[in-house]
């Protein structure tokens, strides 16, 4: 950093890479065994770069149904599909729904491969799919192992010489000892997918073996061969084991394909919390700039704005001379680890989210010794600078914004991200009326939620008065929680009042959903008409239960009057409509008895 004159911080010692990675051996062996062809297939995929943060590693077994007349393709397809599609998803994704989406995917073709290849032939006598294979795999990640399972393959794990089984063979027994396929990739339309999570451990060895090893092989054997191991193996030493396996199930008198794969973890991404600490406090928080300072090569124009949390700088980049915006922490939260970590957290999202509703993250500091992002210039300001300037929008207005917020809420939501911190600081409105969302950080992400460096949270994030009901009562959060948020909002945008009423951080009482009683916005603003308070008391209701289950439903409230919901509401009880306008009444009633009682 340099300037006329500033103050130079001292440069935090830079600790050495403590960061834990998730570090695996792996080794399989895979043979046709008495079958003229094999039709088996297993795949490795274990990436060194980000993505073993955001996804992990892959181990995947498939064992082609013999049946079938492209067993062998289905096999292969399956495994090398599977680990190329499974690190295209987004990398916000959680593994589940990530492994999910290519599973189905991956199964929808198997099908239509047999329905295309039955039709062609236009033959009424074999009805036998032609792509069948059965899939298990193992995603390793962090401290975590997530498997997925279709058939009879099996996925079991050796932990201090202990022997489990992790998968339920998909299988039937018919005709004595004969076993039936009950369920494989291609089978049907729809798949049903095992799904589990287990924890790793640092030397525990994964095995994924096809049924004509593990149907031949006993415990014991297997046992034996797996102590010969030597104590951190090789890859070499795995294969070697992988192929002692199979070739004991051959000499147990194995009748069908033979493969088996060996996972060893050498150590898991789990660290201490003083570690993950230290690494985010790592860098140097700049001190307060001024106009004409510079850092990194920015030249600061102009101080936006400056609060006990952030400071957000008006800079020209060096080279190019493009008007950005330089974000830095304050040095007041320099020790808060659960703020450093949301800091971190949205240059990560704005890097990798494009849309032209949510904030670009242009660059970020990684390279230096001080904590800042840079990112796109939005030449407006806040909505809540619009609200002020514009106390009574008309419906008109207020939906054009509210429809422009929520294409923005849907692009998180297909990343599985929930923002949890909606409010009317953190979106920009330009001259043009075009919203963006800003200031992410406190926004919670499906894949980094799963890995080890994560710190969990002890208090609610979000903005109180703006905050979900059930992330201040159980910590929960999701798409729907932004939705509360966004009908506070539009609420708010409408009358300049809230929906519920306004609390103090010190106030804070509620302890369950009842204690929220929606105001009717028709006491502020009694031009507006029904139906539009119906559509907001739904979007705010306390209980996501009982709120707006998709932000279209939302939308398409506000755009029409709900002429159902009015009559549903017309048709309910005082007592369910205003509770607390019935017990005003009912006190009233009541006093008013008493008087007179007195009065006689």
């Amino acid at each position: 950093m340099s300037a006329k004159s500033a103050p130079i911080p001292a440069q935090k010692q830079a600790p050495k890479n403590t960061t834990a990675i998730l570090q695996l051996c792996f080794g399989g062996y895979s043979h046709q065994g008495c079958k003229p062809e094999n039709q088996d297939a297993f795949v490795v995929n274990a990436p060194q770069s980000s993505k073993q943060l955001t996804k992990g590693a892959i181990a995947a077994i498939a064992d082609g149904v013999s049946s079938a007349n492209h067993a062998a393709q289905a096999a292969q397809l399956a495994v090398t599909q599977f680990s190329q599609e499974f690190y295209a998803t987004p990398p916000t994704w959680s593994t589940k729904k990530s492994a999910v989406k290519v599973l189905t995917s991956l199964n929808q073709w198997l099908y239509g491969q047999a329905s295309t290849l039955f039709s062609q032939a236009n033959s009424h006598h074999n009805s036998t799919p032609q792509w069948l294979t059965t899939f298990s795999t193992i995603i390793l990640k962090s401290a975590t192992g997530y498997i997925f399972h279709v058939g009879d393959t099996r996925i079991s794990r050796f932990r201090q010489e202990e022997y489990e089984v992790l998968t339920r063979d998909h299988n039937r027994k018919q005709g004595g000892k004969h076993l039936v396929l009950t369920r494989a990739l291609g089978a049907d339309s729809r798949i049903k997918v095992d799904f589990q999570q287990i924890d790793l451990q640092a030397d525990d060895l994964i095995l994924l073996t096809c049924d004509g090893v593990h149907e031949f092989v006993e415990e014991k054997q297997l046992a034996t061969i797996v102590q010969q191991l030597p104590k951190c193996p090789t890859t070499q030493a795995l294969e070697s084991a992988s192929q002692q396996i199979t070739a004991q199930a051959i000499d147990n008198g194995s009748d069908d394909n033979v493969s088996c794969l060996l996972v060893y973890i050498r150590k898991t991404a789990k660290r201490d919390l003083v570690e993950i600490e230290r690494d985010i406090m790592s860098k140097a928080i700049p001190p307060a700039l001024k106009e004409g300072m510079k850092l990194d090569g920015y030249t600061v124009h102009k101080v936006i704005h400056a609060s006990i949390r952030s400071h957000l700088y008006l800079v020209e980049a060096p080279e190019t001379n493009e008007k950005l915006i330089l974000k830095t922490p304050s040095q007041n939260f320099e020790d808060d680890t659960i703020y450093l970590q949301g800091f971190i957290r949205e240059a990560w999202v704005g890097e990798r989210i494009n849309h032209p509703r949510i904030m670009k993250v242009k660059t970020d500091s990684q390279h230096s010794q001080f904590l800042y992002h840079v990112c796109e210039y939005i030449d407006g300001q806040t909505l809540a600078d619009w609200m002020h300037d514009n106390p009574k929008p008309s419906i008109a207005q207020v939906r054009s914004i509210t429809w422009q917020i929520i294409t923005a809420l849907r692009a998180f939501q297909r990343l599985e991200i929930v923002h949890r911190d909606l409010k009317p600081d953190n979106i920009m409105i330009d001259r043009f009326g075009c919203i963006k969302l800003i200031d992410y950080g406190t926004a919670r992400i499906a894949s980094l939620e799963e890995s080890a460096d994560h710190i969990e949270e002890a208090i609610p994030q979000g903005s109180l008065n703006y905050i979900a009901p059930e992330t201040l009562l159980l910590m929960e959060s999701s798409n729907i929680s932004d939705l509360f948020s966004l009908g506070v909002i539009c609420y708010q945008m409408l009358c300049g009042e809230l929906p519920f009423k306004p609390m103090q951080r010190a106030q804070v009482t509620q302890s369950s959903y009842d204690d929220w009683q929606y105001r009717s916005i028709r006491q502020f603003r009694s031009d507006l008409p029904f139906w539009l308070d119906l559509a907001l008391q739904q979007c705010t209701h306390p209980d996501p239960k009982q709120r707006y289950q998709a932000f279209s439903e939302f939308h398409q409230d506000l755009t029409k009057p709900n002429i159902d919901a009015v009559a549903h509401y017309k048709n309910q009880p005082i007592l369910a409509r205003n509770p607390v306008k019935f017990w005003q009444s009912t006190s009233a009633i009541l006093l008013l008895l008493l008087l007179i009682s007195l009065a006689l």
